[in-house]
Protein backbone atom coordinates (compact mmCIF):
# COMPACT_ATOMS: atom_id res chain seq x y z
CA UNK A 1 0.00 0.00 0.00
CA UNK A 2 1.72 3.40 -1.01
CA UNK A 3 1.20 6.56 0.90
CA UNK A 4 0.98 10.09 -0.95
CA UNK A 5 1.90 13.07 1.55
CA UNK A 6 1.51 16.53 -0.37
CA UNK A 7 2.65 20.31 0.78
CA UNK A 8 1.84 23.17 -1.08
CA UNK A 9 2.10 26.47 0.63
CA UNK A 10 3.17 29.89 -1.02
CA UNK A 11 7.05 29.18 -0.99
CA UNK A 12 7.49 25.08 -1.25
CA UNK A 13 5.57 22.46 -2.52
CA UNK A 14 6.57 18.47 -2.40
CA UNK A 15 4.88 15.00 -3.01
CA UNK A 16 6.11 12.05 -1.19
CA UNK A 17 4.78 8.62 -1.73
CA UNK A 18 5.46 6.39 0.68
CA UNK A 19 5.50 2.25 -0.07
CA UNK A 20 5.98 -1.00 1.50
CA UNK A 21 8.81 -3.19 -0.09
CA UNK A 22 7.56 -6.90 -1.50
CA UNK A 23 7.17 -8.72 1.75
CA UNK A 24 9.88 -10.91 0.90
CA UNK A 25 11.93 -8.27 1.38
CA UNK A 26 10.33 -7.18 4.90
CA UNK A 27 14.01 -7.81 6.87
CA UNK A 28 16.14 -6.02 4.71
CA UNK A 29 14.26 -2.68 3.18
CA UNK A 30 12.43 -0.72 5.33
CA UNK A 31 10.86 1.60 3.10
CA UNK A 32 10.42 3.45 -0.34
CA UNK A 33 9.89 7.01 -0.63
CA UNK A 34 9.68 8.72 -3.95
CA UNK A 35 9.84 12.63 -3.90
CA UNK A 36 9.61 15.34 -6.00
CA UNK A 37 10.16 18.88 -4.94
CA UNK A 38 10.30 22.75 -5.10
CA UNK A 39 11.33 25.07 -2.34
CA UNK A 40 12.01 28.31 -1.69
CA UNK A 41 12.43 29.12 1.67
CA UNK A 42 15.37 26.50 2.24
CA UNK A 43 17.35 24.73 0.55
CA UNK A 44 18.96 22.57 3.23
CA UNK A 45 17.91 20.19 5.55
CA UNK A 46 19.58 18.52 9.01
CA UNK A 47 19.61 14.59 8.20
CA UNK A 48 19.38 12.56 11.62
CA UNK A 49 21.41 9.14 12.52
CA UNK A 50 18.93 6.62 12.71
CA UNK A 51 19.09 2.67 13.05
CA UNK A 52 19.12 2.11 9.32
CA UNK A 53 21.26 2.43 6.25
CA UNK A 54 19.40 5.09 3.40
CA UNK A 55 20.54 4.67 -0.16
CA UNK A 56 19.55 7.78 -2.75
CA UNK A 57 18.28 7.33 -6.22
CA UNK A 58 18.83 10.69 -7.90
CA UNK A 59 17.00 11.33 -10.39
CA UNK A 60 17.03 15.40 -10.84
CA UNK A 61 19.77 17.91 -10.10
CA UNK A 62 23.03 17.02 -7.76
CA UNK A 63 23.09 16.70 -4.04
CA UNK A 64 25.52 18.13 -1.80
CA UNK A 65 26.04 16.43 1.36
CA UNK A 66 28.34 17.73 4.19
CA UNK A 67 28.92 15.95 7.55
CA UNK A 68 29.56 18.78 10.93
CA UNK A 69 33.13 18.68 10.34
CA UNK A 70 33.49 17.45 6.75
CA UNK A 71 33.75 18.98 3.58
CA UNK A 72 30.72 19.26 0.98
CA UNK A 73 30.67 16.16 -1.59
CA UNK A 74 28.49 16.17 -4.63
CA UNK A 75 26.12 13.49 -5.73
CA UNK A 76 24.73 13.36 -9.04
CA UNK A 77 23.04 10.27 -9.17
CA UNK A 78 23.24 8.84 -5.70
CA UNK A 79 24.81 7.65 -2.97
CA UNK A 80 24.63 5.36 0.42
CA UNK A 81 24.94 6.75 3.97
CA UNK A 82 25.75 4.75 6.69
CA UNK A 83 25.29 4.71 10.47
CA UNK A 84 26.39 7.72 11.95
CA UNK A 85 26.79 9.20 15.54
CA UNK A 86 25.60 12.31 14.54
CA UNK A 87 23.68 14.39 11.77
CA UNK A 88 24.64 15.54 8.45
CA UNK A 89 23.71 18.25 6.48
CA UNK A 90 21.72 17.81 2.80
CA UNK A 91 21.81 20.59 -0.06
CA UNK A 92 20.11 21.70 -2.95
CA UNK A 93 19.41 24.21 -5.53
CA UNK A 94 15.80 24.41 -4.64
CA UNK A 95 14.62 21.84 -6.62
CA UNK A 96 15.06 17.69 -5.94
CA UNK A 97 13.47 14.60 -7.41
CA UNK A 98 14.57 10.75 -6.36
CA UNK A 99 13.99 7.53 -4.53
CA UNK A 100 15.05 7.24 -0.75
CA UNK A 101 15.13 3.42 0.08
CA UNK A 102 15.87 3.17 4.05
CA UNK A 103 17.64 -0.57 4.26
CA UNK A 104 17.94 -2.17 7.71
CA UNK A 105 21.68 -2.54 8.01
CA UNK A 106 21.75 -6.75 7.72
CA UNK A 107 19.71 -6.04 4.29
CA UNK A 108 22.98 -3.16 3.27
CA UNK A 109 24.86 -5.80 5.00
CA UNK A 110 23.38 -8.11 2.18
CA UNK A 111 23.10 -6.15 -0.53
CA UNK A 112 26.27 -4.83 -0.59
CA UNK A 113 28.46 -7.51 0.57
CA UNK A 114 30.57 -4.92 2.30
CA UNK A 115 31.26 -4.66 6.10
CA UNK A 116 29.07 -2.26 7.41
CA UNK A 117 32.07 -0.59 9.24
CA UNK A 118 33.51 0.66 5.69
CA UNK A 119 30.17 2.67 6.21
CA UNK A 120 29.48 4.05 9.06
CA UNK A 121 30.21 7.96 9.22
CA UNK A 122 30.60 7.86 5.56
CA UNK A 123 28.54 8.95 2.00
CA UNK A 124 29.51 6.80 -0.70
CA UNK A 125 28.49 7.17 -4.29
CA UNK A 126 25.97 4.72 -5.83
CA UNK A 127 28.79 3.82 -8.53
CA UNK A 128 31.32 3.00 -5.89
CA UNK A 129 29.22 0.33 -4.05
CA UNK A 130 27.44 -1.04 -6.96
CA UNK A 131 29.05 0.03 -9.78
CA UNK A 132 27.30 -1.41 -13.34
CA UNK A 133 24.15 -3.09 -11.92
CA UNK A 134 23.87 0.31 -9.79
CA UNK A 135 23.99 2.29 -13.35
CA UNK A 136 21.64 0.16 -15.18
CA UNK A 137 19.20 0.41 -12.10
CA UNK A 138 19.23 3.87 -12.33
CA UNK A 139 18.34 4.19 -15.59
CA UNK A 140 15.78 2.10 -15.41
CA UNK A 141 14.58 3.83 -12.12
CA UNK A 142 14.86 7.43 -14.79
CA UNK A 143 12.57 6.06 -17.24
CA UNK A 144 10.14 5.03 -15.06
CA UNK A 145 6.83 6.38 -15.65
CA UNK A 146 5.93 6.86 -12.24
CA UNK A 147 6.39 5.48 -8.65
CA UNK A 148 4.54 2.55 -8.87
CA UNK A 149 6.89 0.96 -11.55
CA UNK A 150 9.63 2.39 -9.68
CA UNK A 151 8.85 0.50 -6.45
CA UNK A 152 8.50 -2.73 -8.82
CA UNK A 153 11.83 -1.55 -10.32
CA UNK A 154 13.27 -1.64 -7.36
CA UNK A 155 11.81 -4.88 -5.70
CA UNK A 156 12.80 -7.00 -8.98
CA UNK A 157 16.56 -5.59 -7.83
CA UNK A 158 16.91 -5.95 -4.32
CA UNK A 159 15.47 -9.84 -4.76
CA UNK A 160 17.44 -10.59 -7.52
CA UNK A 161 20.87 -9.21 -5.28
CA UNK A 162 19.64 -10.86 -1.83
CA UNK A 163 18.56 -14.09 -3.80
CA UNK A 164 22.49 -15.85 -3.44
CA UNK A 165 23.36 -13.45 -0.52
CA UNK A 166 24.54 -15.44 2.66
CA UNK A 167 22.66 -15.59 5.69
CA UNK A 168 23.87 -13.29 8.82
CA UNK A 169 24.61 -14.28 12.14
CA UNK A 170 21.90 -15.51 13.80
CA UNK A 171 22.46 -14.33 17.16
CA UNK A 172 23.02 -10.91 15.50
CA UNK A 173 20.06 -10.41 14.17
CA UNK A 174 18.10 -11.32 17.13
CA UNK A 175 19.88 -8.47 19.44
CA UNK A 176 18.50 -6.54 16.57
CA UNK A 177 15.33 -8.08 17.01
CA UNK A 178 15.54 -7.16 21.14
CA UNK A 179 17.12 -3.73 20.67
CA UNK A 180 14.44 -2.43 18.02
CA UNK A 181 11.50 -3.84 20.33
CA UNK A 182 12.54 -1.76 23.66
CA UNK A 183 13.54 1.03 21.81
CA UNK A 184 16.92 0.99 22.91
CA UNK A 185 16.06 0.48 26.34
CA UNK A 186 17.05 -3.04 27.32
CA UNK A 187 20.91 -3.23 29.16
CA UNK A 188 23.60 -4.26 27.06
CA UNK A 189 25.29 -6.74 29.42
CA UNK A 190 21.32 -8.07 29.64
CA UNK A 191 21.00 -8.11 25.82
CA UNK A 192 24.49 -10.71 25.79
CA UNK A 193 22.86 -12.73 28.85
CA UNK A 194 20.08 -13.33 27.11
CA UNK A 195 21.80 -14.53 24.16
CA UNK A 196 24.77 -16.28 26.08
CA UNK A 197 27.17 -14.44 24.35
CA UNK A 198 30.15 -11.89 25.28
CA UNK A 199 30.02 -8.52 25.02
CA UNK A 200 32.97 -8.52 23.05
CA UNK A 201 31.35 -11.21 20.36
CA UNK A 202 27.87 -8.87 20.31
CA UNK A 203 30.07 -5.94 19.49
CA UNK A 204 32.39 -7.69 16.61
CA UNK A 205 29.28 -8.81 14.77
CA UNK A 206 27.24 -5.34 15.03
CA UNK A 207 30.90 -3.69 13.55
CA UNK A 208 30.44 -6.22 10.87
CA UNK A 209 26.58 -6.62 10.51
CA UNK A 210 25.77 -3.40 11.19
CA UNK A 211 28.57 -0.64 11.44
CA UNK A 212 28.44 0.41 15.19
CA UNK A 213 27.92 -1.06 18.41
CA UNK A 214 24.93 -1.97 20.57
CA UNK A 215 25.41 0.91 22.87
CA UNK A 216 25.59 3.70 20.39
CA UNK A 217 22.78 1.49 18.15
CA UNK A 218 20.45 1.61 21.60
CA UNK A 219 21.24 5.43 21.98
CA UNK A 220 20.21 6.78 18.67
CA UNK A 221 17.00 3.98 19.09
CA UNK A 222 15.62 6.47 21.90
CA UNK A 223 16.96 9.60 20.25
CA UNK A 224 15.11 8.46 17.19
CA UNK A 225 11.67 7.74 19.56
CA UNK A 226 12.72 11.23 21.31
CA UNK A 227 11.97 12.65 17.65
CA UNK A 228 8.92 11.38 17.26
CA UNK A 229 7.15 12.09 20.95
CA UNK A 230 8.88 16.07 20.08
CA UNK A 231 5.71 16.20 17.95
CA UNK A 232 3.21 15.46 20.80
CA UNK A 233 2.52 17.59 23.72
CA UNK A 234 4.36 16.22 25.99
CA UNK A 235 6.24 17.86 28.55
CA UNK A 236 10.43 17.22 27.87
CA UNK A 237 10.58 15.93 31.22
CA UNK A 238 7.98 13.21 30.26
CA UNK A 239 9.53 12.45 26.59
CA UNK A 240 12.83 12.54 28.68
CA UNK A 241 11.11 9.49 31.28
CA UNK A 242 9.03 7.87 28.43
CA UNK A 243 12.57 7.12 26.42
CA UNK A 244 14.22 5.91 29.11
CA UNK A 245 17.06 8.11 29.74
CA UNK A 246 18.53 8.27 33.27
CA UNK A 247 17.83 11.68 33.16
CA UNK A 248 16.43 14.95 31.16
CA UNK A 249 20.48 15.92 30.90
CA UNK A 250 21.66 12.71 29.09
CA UNK A 251 18.43 13.44 26.58
CA UNK A 252 19.45 16.50 25.93
CA UNK A 253 23.27 15.38 25.14
CA UNK A 254 21.63 12.82 22.91
CA UNK A 255 19.61 15.87 20.95
CA UNK A 256 23.11 18.14 20.84
CA UNK A 257 25.10 15.20 19.50
CA UNK A 258 22.92 13.71 17.27
CA UNK A 259 21.32 17.00 15.76
CA UNK A 260 23.06 19.77 16.69
CA UNK A 261 20.24 21.39 18.34
CA UNK A 262 19.03 21.79 22.04
CA UNK A 263 15.36 19.45 21.99
CA UNK A 264 13.34 22.85 21.45
CA UNK A 265 15.46 24.70 18.93
CA UNK A 266 15.39 21.23 17.05
CA UNK A 267 11.39 20.87 17.45
CA UNK A 268 11.27 24.62 16.33
CA UNK A 269 12.99 23.68 12.63
CA UNK A 270 10.60 20.70 11.77
CA UNK A 271 9.32 21.15 8.45
CA UNK A 272 5.55 20.50 7.80
CA UNK A 273 4.13 17.09 6.10
CA UNK A 274 6.80 15.11 6.73
CA UNK A 275 9.35 17.43 5.29
CA UNK A 276 12.11 16.44 7.82
CA UNK A 277 13.89 19.43 9.34
CA UNK A 278 15.39 22.61 8.03
CA UNK A 279 19.12 23.57 8.48
CA UNK A 280 18.82 27.09 7.31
Amino acid sequence: MTRVVRHASELDQWEMAHGAPDPRLTPYVLNYCDYDERTGSFVRRRELPGARVVAIMNLGEPIRVRAPEGEWAEHRDGFFAGLHDTYAITETSGAQRGVQIDLTPVGAYLLLRLPMYHLTGRVVSLDDLLDRPGRALHEQLAHATGYEQRFDLLDAFFLDRLDDAISPVPSITRALTRLHASRGTVAIQTLSDELGCSRRHLNDGFKEHVGVSPKLLARILRFNRAVELSATSLAWAEVSQTCGYYDQAHMIRDFQQFSGYSPTEFARRRLPDGGGFSAD
